[in-house]
């Protein structure tokens, strides 16, 4: 946390709690008006499935915002008939995640998008893609331990692997 860039830490509570939280408020009368509706937050196994997520913990802990901010909306607006979900994939096919092609477990956008879709309605919390919600269980039986030593050895892994990358661009 300490060596993380301000500007950083700054755009990912921009993005994942003011941003959310502000759009939320936007679209709510409205919805309260009509007696009906549907809200669909994005949050990230980084911050339900996994125990902890060294080296990521501020992108985890407002991911964490989105989930418990979604599951307290979920409460308070079902009187209203107003559906809030937050819905928590693992990697996904795109820039952020670095990956490029789909696989079994990792979706591409349109094929999370169609899950997440099928999804709405159902769960306050989800990982609607099929393969996430098995591997959602399978980390679940695991001891926190070891997923936690697991996941810091990931992380360290890919912080060398990028620092790496970096310093033969200078």
């Amino acid at each position: 946390l300490h060596e993380l860039d301000e500007d950083v830490v700054k755009q990912l509570i921009t993005v994942n709690v003011d941003c959310t939280t502000r759009m939320t408020k936007y679209v709510l009368p409205g919805m309260v008006k009509r007696g009906k509706g549907a809200i669909v937050n994005i949050g990230s196994g980084a911050a339900t499935v996994l125990p902890s997520d060294p080296l990521y913990s501020v992108y985890a802990g407002t991911k964490a915002y989105v989930d418990q901010f979604s599951k307290s909306l979920s409460v308070e607006y079902s009187k209203h008939n107003i559906d809030v979900q937050v819905q928590a994939p693992l990697f996904v096919v795109s820039k952020m995640s670095k990956i490029r092609r789909a696989s079994v477990t990792v979706p591409s956008p349109k094929g999370y998008a169609k899950a997440g879709l099928r999804a709405i309605g159902y769960e306050v919390r989800t990982s609607p893609y099929w393969s996430h919600s098995i591997i959602w269980a399978l980390i679940s039986a695991l001891p926190v331990s070891f997923m936690d030593k697991m996941r810091i050895g990931m992380t360290t892994d890919i912080r060398r692997r990028a620092l790496r990358k970096k310093n033969k661009a200078q």
